[in-house]
């Protein structure tokens, strides 16, 4: 890409534009690249992306961004997702076990924790993403079960009677959950009665329950309640968690591991 001397006057939707039109003829875009093109810092653009990201119109990728990608077809992409663009999955890694069986929900958070996961014959991955079965299956030492199911495009996780069936017959050592919501009284949300049975029955079967969510996912846009917070063994969260969730964790008695924002700033 060729600097874009009128980059330094470009409003954020300016540059976001610009961005999602070099991504839409390339397939990726890289940060610095970006930065040079639109006269900017890589801070700038890195809040850009996270920005699309969360409107859904691009996935981070180490070192820049991807187009949102269709994990059958496009796989390379979808399996190189960025860890340190999801400060809750590196330091819900922390947690990540020697050896023994994990379950890995579906999500953002969930794909970048599966990109820590040690290629180890010690460890088992057990999972109802398709994105998350893809990353952690380049791993030649890692076994990994994808569970199947019905697809849910919004996500690409799987639920329904063959899952929830194979739950069932499951034993965990280790569920990393993934949420749509927190209530007042401490309920967790999941976003469908179909995910709703997934999530629960991953608990059931785990001996440790790892809660893994941003704070916007801890707003209450969830339909159906799974679980209360008290069942939770450990809450990872994001720098921008409320005081309320943090006190509703210690009346619920659940440690807290909180993650440092990425970078701090300015805006431009």
């Amino acid at each position: 890409m060729k600097p874009d001397p009128a980059g330094t006057t470009r409003s954020a939707d300016d540059r976001r534009t610009s961005i999602l039109t070099a991504l839409a003829g390339a397939g990726r875009v890289e940060v610095n690249e970006l930065a040079d093109s639109l006269a900017v810092s890589e801070e700038t653009i890195r809040r850009d992306l996270r920005t699309l990201e969360d409107d859904g119109l691009l996935r981070r990728a180490h070192g820049g961004a991807i187009s949102v990608a269709d994990p059958v077809t496009d796989l390379d992409r979808v399996t190189a997702p960025e860890p340190a663009a999801h400060p809750v999955a590196t330091l819900a890694a922390t947690l990540l076990p020697a050896s023994g069986i994990l379950f890995i929900d579906a999500g953002p958070i969930a794909e970048a924790l599966s990109v820590c996961v040690p290629d180890s014959a010690a460890l088992q991955v057990v999972t109802t993403s398709i994105p998350v079965a893809l990353v952690a299956s380049r791993n030649a030492e890692l076994s990994v079960y994808n569970l199947g199911g019905a697809v849910d495009p919004a996500d690409d996780s799987q639920s329904g009677q063959w899952t929830r069936q194979s739950l069932e017959h499951i034993r965990l050592d280790t569920a990393f959950i993934s949420v749509c919501g927190l209530t007042p009284s401490g309920q967790l949300l999941a976003a469908s009665p179909q995910a709703a049975v997934i999530k629960r029955a991953a608990m059931d079967a785990a001996s440790t329950v790892v809660l893994i969510a941003d704070h916007d996912q801890l707003a209450e846009h969830g339909l159906v309640k799974f679980a209360q917070l008290h069942e939770v063994d450990h809450l990872v969260v994001d720098a921008g968690v409320s005081d309320a969730v943090l006190a509703l964790a210690a009346e619920a008695g659940v440690p807290v591991l909180r993650a440092v924002p990425l970078e701090v700033g300015v805006a431009q």
